[in-house]
């Protein structure tokens, strides 16, 4: 191999890349806008307490795991944009139908809608960024694309905030709607590729490639068993976001501590710092260290706004909870890809963003009861540090699982 062709397979910023990413962005700007309007909408409008609010948060989740295999399958037989720009243009339409959700009842309705539809997107890019990053890179890529949709999901809310301030919920959901449209259209722009080496995909050009017909054909599962147990662990350590994005607004408003657009945004801000210093931390400590960390991070930063419940308390919460959010996902990433032939990734991409959407599924319900229970909503914290640190022993068993599961080689003679 020449030193031109080393260089191309290296390239990772590729322009495919970089529409991804910018893609991904306005997609989780669009749907983590509406988290802070959709617990406000249920309190404010529709009389609902913390049991609802949890309910209608997560309630998108169930129908977006249901759909996850059949999302997969379509990825890996009809390629990454189909199911990018697709799932883009489904769910900015269903964002619109929020505006007619007049009733609670019709509400957890387009919730449901919801999670059927947007998983296409988030499916396609976390497959593509797998796709066009090389092998020993895919830590840094995932570190990438968790800057957009992390950065995203830290400054939505706050964008959620302001478009509710000044134009109402039915605006606030426009807005969602208007931002998603941006995601599509910029999405329109990938090549219509279906799953090939990351050389030819980053280069855009057609040299020898390895083409679906020279690859085995790919196995059909449900559940994609190497995906499962990174997509466990991570649910573990990002029910953090719905106890934050779903509770904290609430928290601020009956202890009158202002309003939540600026703590969520100094977390965004951290996120994406740490995400561009620590970029390659993942593909040089390994899964288990970078995941560790991060886990603790996550539990530390839930308890620090449990015990400390005041403005200055959830700006330090959400610093130390900016450690996990900056790390977790990038490490497991590139664990549930391992070894995974690239007509199969998609299938499991689809189970390991399956449990993303179940942290918030299950996780906001779960932690909306528990408040209901302690009769205090600052009790959502401390399930969400529970919920993070219980995800530490989770880690332990999977990686011993892994070292005895792996082919021993024989000792020299």
């Amino acid at each position: 191999m020449t030193d031109r062709s080393t260089a191309a397979s290296d390239r990772l910023l590729s322009a495919p890349f970089l529409i991804v990413i910018a893609a991904a962005l306005f997609s989780a700007l669009s749907f983590s806008s509406t988290l802070p309007m959709i617990a406000r909408f249920v309190t404010q409008e529709l009389g609902g307490g913390d049991v609802e609010v949890g309910l209608a948060i997560g309630v998108f989740s169930f129908s977006a795991v249901a759909a996850r295999p059949f999302i997969g399958r379509l990825g890996d037989s009809h390629g990454r944009r189909f199911l990018i720009l697709g799932g883009t243009l489904l769910t900015a339409i269903v964002l619109l139908l929020h505006v007619v959700a007049d009733s609670y009842a019709v509400l957890l309705v387009v919730r449901l809608l919801m999670g059927a539809v947007q998983g296409g997107f988030f499916v396609g890019t976390v497959t593509l960024v797998n796709d066009l990053a090389p092998e020993h890179r895919r830590g840094e890529a995932a570190s990438y694309f968790s800057i957009a949709i992390y950065g995203g999901m830290a400054f939505g809310p706050w964008v959620g905030e302001v478009a509710t301030d000044r134009l109402d919920f039915d605006g606030g959901f426009v807005i969602a709607a208007l931002l998603m449209f941006v995601a599509a259209a910029i999405a329109w722009f990938l090549p219509p590729f279906v799953p090939v080496s990351a050389a030819v995909i980053a280069g855009w050009t057609p040299p020898p490639r390895m083409n679906l017909a020279d690859l085995p054909p790919p196995k059909r599962r449900l559940i994609y068993g190497p995906a499962v147990w990174p997509g466990v662990i991570l649910a573990m350590g990002i029910i953090t976001f719905p106890a934050i994005q779903g509770f904290m607004p609430t928290v601020m408003d009956e202890r009158g501590l202002g309003e939540a657009g600026p703590v969520f945004a100094s977390y965004g801000i951290l996120v994406l710092v740490l995400r561009l210093l620590a970029r390659k931390v993942p593909d040089k400590l390994g899964t288990a260290k970078t995941a560790a960390i991060a886990l603790g991070g996550a539990a530390g930063g839930m308890l620090v706004m449990a015990l400390f419940v005041s403005r200055a308390g959830f700006f330090v919460g959400t610093a130390v909870l900016a450690i996990g959010g900056s790390l977790l996902y990038p490490a497991l990433m590139i664990a549930a890809v391992e070894g995974v032939p690239p007509n199969e990734r998609a299938q499991a991409m689809g189970t390991f963003t399956m449990f993303f959407e179940l942290s918030g599924g299950v996780g906001a319900p779960i932690l909306g009861m528990v408040a209901w229970a302690a009769g205090t909503t600052v009790a959502a914290f401390v399930g969400g540090a529970v919920f993070a640190a219980f995800g530490l022993p989770l880690l332990v068993i999977w990686q011993l699982g892994r070292r005895r599961s792996a082919p021993r080689v024989p000792a020299p003679a």
